[in-house]
């Protein structure tokens, strides 16, 4: 049996992400609004790991923003 390599670990995909953050309420437009956004600030150097980085802070980032959006609006 091959010996696992632990150095990099596994991320979730593209599809697993968008998924989540609609779960959190951000619609296809935002999410992929986000995502080019992402690959803007990465920059072209980035690597993979740095892209889904900037990928995820920024979703999270646009899911907060929208939620307290709402919850000022309910007031």
């Amino acid at each position: 049996m091959a010996e696992m390599n632990y150095d990099y670990p596994v991320a979730p995909t593209l599809q697993e992400i968008f998924e989540g953050a609609k779960d959190f309420g951000l619609s296809d437009d935002e999410i992929w609004r986000t995502a080019n956004e992402s690959q803007q600030w990465a920059g072209p150097e980035a690597t993979v790991p740095e892209y889904l980085d900037e990928l995820a802070g920024a979703l999270a980032c646009r899911i907060v923003i929208k939620e307290r959006r709402n919850r000022s609006c309910e007031t």
